[in-house]
């Protein structure tokens, strides 16, 4: 799922929810997984249908249709060292994006039944939140991957 080292970005820094946004998608355009008009259609959508990839207290799901700009699947990790409020009276401020890349639906499906079984575990959301470098933020996903 999160192939790549450079898909791990912890303490990172946004202004706002667009800023977010693009900041959690850039790896996936950096490598090759999506298109740079992906961030676009993240904002796009969440302008017209709000944020509708928010999953749980703390963390979003920002994604975009495969036509908006998908290549490959990958998905990529960005905790922020402040959350950000993405204007939604039912959440909490946002410190964990998951951002996905899906080129269909069951791949799309198969990646969000992953990425909630590794939401189950509050101890690595714990640890996933105090992850305080790329590296060790790849780690935590990566080993918690490998043991689903």
């Amino acid at each position: 799922m999160i192939v790549d080292c450079k898909a791990a970005q912890a303490l990172r820094h946004a202004e706002s929810w667009e800023e977010a946004v693009a900041l959690a998608a850039t790896p996936l355009i950096e490598l090759g997984y999506a298109k740079i008009e992906y961030i676009q259609g993240i904002i796009d959508n969440t302008l017209e249908y709000g944020p509708y990839y928010l999953i749980a207290p703390g963390i979003a799901l920002p994604h975009a249709r495969p036509e908006q700009g998908a290549i490959r699947n990958g998905v990529a990790f960005t905790t922020l060292s402040q959350p950000v409020n993405f204007d939604h009276d039912e959440c909490d401020l946002i410190w964990l994006l998951i951002c996905v890349s899906a080129t269909d639906a069951e791949q799309h499906i198969k990646t969000i039944q992953t990425i909630a079984s590794l939401l189950d575990n509050s101890a690595l959301i714990t640890q996933i939140q105090q992850a305080r470098s790329d590296d060790e933020l790849y780690r935590l996903v990566d080993s918690a991957i490998v043991g689903i």
